[in-house]
């Protein structure tokens, strides 16, 4: 039978889902590069071979209390894999687990319950240490303001532990260039004023960039605040298309999160297409959880001209959408940096049809221009397709859009 198939379902099921087409249409799938995935073995290699830092087990010697703020299901490193080793290290070091606290690093998203957390860290680690979830608006500390005037308020278990560690993945982002490093600070465990003040300038185009890290002023900023608020130690974890570890780094927060970049970009890397083509598929996956996360999966055509679409070129959004419409407490709808859905200048008047089969009309019209198109069954979308093309088509597929990097 004609069609693709795309990964559906980060952490709830993690399934391929096909995708049937008509005879006439042709679809081609472009894959990201990837790597070689870690064994356990390669894994504890990583993790002791520090950059620009002395081990955990030395950073923990001498010290009381130790802070590891993790990442939570928005980012797709399967943390069960790679926090044991961590904690490991840290009680070799003579902080024994009940004086090690894990932090989810929420920024400003939702809260996750205890089946979330054992999805995400391992059922040893949420049956043996005090793990708990960041709350923006209590139980801050108040650090002063950064060199820019940022108020600088943070989680009060990170900030009052005497090491603080990080884990989390390395993906492309379209304000601070990249995820992971000093982001699991700030917006991580940052008040909602804090993380307002720092995001405010990238949502008007003022700072950030995507894949630019270089000379990004919001990344910057970031690493900043979190050096100053005391960050020592991350792990940071370059997944492949099925959220598989296939690069680690360890070390200071600055030089490990570079070189975790650096992989990433090699792992992301996508042949851009050769020709413009009549449909392009974007697939949400691994960002796929919930449909505020969903946005990223316009990264791949949005940061990367030209556009490998004709003038009247189609885009189609897949997402399962596994959690709903979700949350954000800053960029949420009447949230304090939300703004009224548009339409994308970036795609110059080609339609965008959403599928996904867990939400309904409004739930998309929340997120995005309500002249964009909804389906919730992919035979309409077919039929939608049709309809404008006839009966042959190219298409271009991305299956991992948020993580997918065009290159010549």
């Amino acid at each position: 039978m004609n069609g693709f198939e795309l990964p559906w379902g980060a952490w709830y099921g993690d399934r391929m889902k096909r995708f049937p087409l008509p005879a006439g249409y042709r679809a081609v799938v472009r894959r990201i590069r990837g790597g070689r995935v870690l064994s356990p073995k390669r894994i504890d290699a990583a993790l002791d071979a520090v950059m620009e830092s002395p081990t955990l087990e030395q950073l923990a010697c001498s010290r009381r209390w130790a802070a590891v703020a993790v990442e939570d299901f928005s980012r797709p490193a399967r943390l069960a894999e790679i926090l044991p080793s961590v904690l490991r290290r840290i009680h070799a070091g003579g902080i024994p687990p009940e004086r090690t606290r894990i932090i989810f690093a929420l920024g400003g998203h939702a809260p996750l319950d205890r089946f979330a957390m054992i999805k995400k860290c391992g059922r040893w680690v949420c049956d043996h240490y005090d793990v708990s979830n960041h709350h923006p608006y209590e139980d801050l500390v108040d650090l002063g303001v950064s060199a820019s005037g940022i108020p600088i308020r943070i989680n009060r278990k990170f900030a009052e532990a005497d090491l603080r560690v990080a884990v989390g993945s390395v993906v492309p982002h379209p304000y601070a260039a990249f995820g992971g490093g000093a982001k699991i600070v700030l917006p991580g465990v940052s008040s909602i004023d804090t993380l307002e003040a720092n995001h405010r300038p990238a949502v008007t185009g003022l700072q950030g960039g995507y894949n630019n890290i270089e000379t990004n002023t919001a990344r910057q900023e970031m690493e900043e605040i979190a050096l100053r608020v005391g960050l020592e130690f991350i792990v940071n974890v370059v997944t492949d298309d099925r959220r598989r570890p296939v690069g680690l780094f360890a070390g200071h927060p600055v030089a490990a999160h570079r070189a975790a970049v650096e992989c990433a970009r090699r792992v992301y890397a996508t042949p851009r297409p050769n020709r413009p083509a009549d449909v392009a598929v974007l697939n949400a996956y691994p960002k796929d959880t919930e449909l505020l996360q969903v946005g990223n999966a316009f990264n791949a055509l949005r940061f990367s001209p030209p556009l490998p679409l004709k003038p009247e070129g189609i885009v189609v959004v897949t997402a399962a959408c596994s959690m709903g419409r979700g949350y954000h407490s800053l960029h949420g709808p009447g949230m304090r940096l939300y703004r009224k859905p548009v339409e994308k200048a970036y795609l110059a008047g080609r339609p965008v049809i959403f599928f996904t089969q867990n939400l309904n009309k409004c739930d998309v019209a929340v997120s995005f221009w309500d002249g964009y198109t909804f389906e919730s069954k992919w035979n309409h979308v077919v039929k939608r397709l049709q309809k404008r093309l006839g009966h042959k088509a190219q298409i271009e597929v991305f299956p991992c859009a948020p993580l997918q990097l065009l290159e010549d």
